[in-house]
């Protein structure tokens, strides 16, 4: 039995029975399509899959063992260290500022605290999606160079979370567990030293600040 419809476009991570589940709406453009190159997939799909694989690990997710009982599974010292680390993506999300897509004026600040979570499993996902991305190349290698695979990565990451929003479903997104889109890519593209090198970032740009906040490696 699952939580989504079928034709459901989303994805999630069940922490009671350890299984992430992936509806045939999701299975599609521009998330999944058997003609993309790998890059493509392994930037969006493959980026929700270890997102959800993340979830197992975040702030909630890691109160549960591979069982799906509510259980302490770490060792204090590896509980405290996650903490501080957490903080830091919390605080770090909190400053960024959404505006209206029309007036530019201000409609509030993110808050780290309601959206941990997801901003955990989007920094996590994106991470583990391009290793299993340069696994993959090890064996089927791609038409491109690296340089092109890898930017072609993250704009497939950024296309997925493309949209446009009125000032009334920002105002209501600001209320919820998931960020913006726009700030769900820069967010984690922050923290991201990979993609710094490979579109060659100044240190400390707006992408690729010098404070970098780095849980799950």
């Amino acid at each position: 039995r699952f939580n989504m419809a079928p034709h459901e476009v989303n994805a999630y991570y069940n922490r009671y029975v350890n299984q992430i589940v992936f509806p045939a709406g999701v299975l599609q453009k521009p998330f999944f399509d058997r003609q993309f190159d790998a890059a493509q997939n392994f930037g969006a799909i493959g980026m929700f899959i270890g997102h959800e694989i993340t979830h197992g690990f975040d702030n909630i997710g890691r109160n549960y063992d591979g069982d799906g009982n509510l259980k302490q599974w770490w060792s204090n010292a590896t509980n405290d260290a996650f903490k501080t680390k957490a903080q830091c993506i919390s605080d770090q999300y909190s400053n960024l500022v959404v505006t209206s897509e029309v007036t530019g004026v201000v409609l509030g600040n993110i808050s780290g605290k309601i959206t941990l979570s997801e901003n955990i499993a989007d920094n996590g996902g994106l991470k583990t999606s391009f290793r299993a991305y340069h696994e993959y190349l090890k064996e089927f290698p791609s038409k491109y160079t690296e340089e092109a695979g890898d930017k072609l990565f993250y704009l497939s990451y950024a296309q997925a979370q493309c949209s446009k929003s009125t000032d009334a479903h920002l105002l209501a997104v600001l209320r919820k567990i998931h960020p913006p889109g726009r700030f769900r890519v820069t967010g984690a593209l922050q923290n991201n030293a990979e993609f710094a090198r490979v579109f060659q970032c100044p240190t400390d740009s707006y992408l690729n600040p010098s404070k970098k906040c780095l849980l799950w490696e």
